[in-house]
Parts: C-alpha cells; structure tokens; sequence
C-alpha cells in the first residue's frame, strides 16, 4: 500500500521568510475580533516593529487589513470576498458545464467559459468536442479584455463608468478607444459578437453573455477554424452559442433570459460582410 501524505515533507531552503510574517499577521488577526497597533502585534506573534512594519503596510496597501484612526489593524473583507468569488465560480462552472457540453456536442466544436479578474479575462473551464482539429483554449489563460472577442462581450455589458476606468488604466489612441467603443454599442445592441478570430488565421469567435441581474456573470465563447469548401455556417453557431449562453444565464434565475436576442442568419451573414469590408 503506498501511503500519501496530506503534509509534503518540502525543505527548509523554500521558505519565503516575508510571506511567512505576512501569513503569521493575517493568521493572527483573523483568529481575534479585537484590533492591534503593530506594536501590539510586534510582542504577540514575537517579533520586532521592525520586521513587521513593511509586511503590514504591503498588507494595507493591497487591501486586505484596514487601519483605524488610533493606529489599529484589523482584517478587511477581501479574504472573505475571494473565498466568496471562489465558491461562485465553481458554482458557475457546475451550472454552466451541462449547457456547455451540449452545446460542444451539437456544433462538434469546442467551447470555454471566461470571467473577468482585475481588469483581465480568465478562462475558468471548456467542454471538449470529438473533432479530430479545434481550437481548444487552455483553461487558466488570461488576456485583456479589449483584446478578444470574448473579453469585448464582457466589456459591452460593463457600465460606462466601469469602462471610462478601464480606459484610464489600459489607454489607446483616441481613435482606437472611440471606434472600439461603437464595436461595444454594437455587440450591445445584438445581444452577441461572432467575428474572425484577432489572432488566428482562419479562426473564428462566437461569444454571448452570460448574464445575471443585469450583470455579466461570466462570456460563453465558441473558437472554430474554417474548414475547406465547407459553406459559411456563422449565423448557425452565432445562434448556438447565443442560446446556450442564455440557457447558462437562465440557471441563475435571470428573467429575461428568454428575451436575448438570437441572431437571424441572413443578418449576421451581413454583419459580417460588412465587418470583413471595413477591414
């Protein structure tokens, strides 16, 4: 029988002495309901101001104690809001996968599901398809938002207060932020966004919303290449994935599920032209 031990025997040599202070001071704090000044914490965990002073305020800085106006430290809610965000995302991804896979299995193509993270899309899972070539995205991958196809889903549906920020820290050209803004308005107005791939030849994207309480929980994206002397099926998968992303946001009791917009071929075969013209 081979035994497997839930505590790795690592060596001493990979300890990270300042990680190590930092965890010893959130540890700390959230084990008491009371509030310490450093000097206070110096003498409980056994250390000096010193060693501790840049650990705190790196700690404070990131958010995740607060200080009141006597010098105190506490811890603040943001472990609490990750372990939150944790268990919504798999949550998520449980309520989305069934819908995924059905959807990977009908269209023989490959699909994943992304969130956005400061500012970032985060590919959390996919469902495979059986097809012998297909884009498949790695899940964990990240990129910026305005970047793919995806990540201007989500941008669409983000208030323009949010995007203004967004703007501010990930700024382009004038022009650029203007006419990525009326892609935005477009991708809005129908509901969904299906268009050649930024970054692969031959690739294209079909990606829609998943949508809760007026907020985007999470963007549902098909990547497929196009295969030689096949007819243009866009408008087919447009819908595909339209339908699925609404069936996910139904899970999430999202009233006007029902009500997103699904894409008539005729007219995302001309969007499409369109778009390929403007190119």
């Amino acid at each position: 029988m081979i035994e497997i031990s839930s505590t790795p025997n690592l060596d001493d040599s990979y300890r990270v002495p300042a990680l190590e202070k930092g965890l010893d001071v959130l540890e700390h704090l959230a084990g008491s309901a009371d509030a310490f000044t450093l000097k206070e914490l110096s003498e409980q965990l056994e250390r000096t101001s010193q060693e501790l002073f840049r650990v705190v305020n790196t700690l404070l800085l990131r958010g995740y104690l607060l200080r009141d106006a006597a010098g105190r430290y506490r811890t603040s809610m943001k472990l609490f809001e990750m372990g939150n965000r944790q268990a919504a995302t798999q949550a998520l991804v449980a309520r989305a996968m069934p819908h995924m896979e059905r959807l990977a299995e009908t269209t023989g193509e490959s699909c994943h599901l992304s969130i956005v993270v400061q500012d970032r899309m985060l590919v959390v899972t996919r469902a495979e398809c059986a097809a012998d070539v297909k884009i498949s995205v790695r899940v964990g991958a990240t990129y910026d938002m305005h970047l793919r196809v995806s990540g201007r889903v989500a941008l669409a549906w983000m208030p323009a207060e949010r995007r203004a920020d967004y703007w501010k820290r990930h700024p382009e050209s004038q022009s650029n932020e203007s006419s990525i803004e009326a892609e935005l308005a477009r991708i809005r107005e129908q509901g969904f966004e299906a268009a050649d791939s930024p970054i692969i030849v031959g690739g294209q994207d079909f990606a829609a919303p998943v949508v809760s309480g007026g907020e985007v929980l999470a963007v549902l994206c098909m990547s497929r290449l196009s295969r030689v002397g096949e007819a243009s099926q866009r408008s087919e998968f447009a819908a595909a994935v339209a339908r699925s992303a609404a069936s996910i946001s139904a899970e999430f009791g999202n009233p006007e599920a029902g009500l997103v917009p699904l894409p008539a071929s005729a007219e995302v075969e001309k969007r499409s032209r369109r778009k390929s013209a403007v190119r």
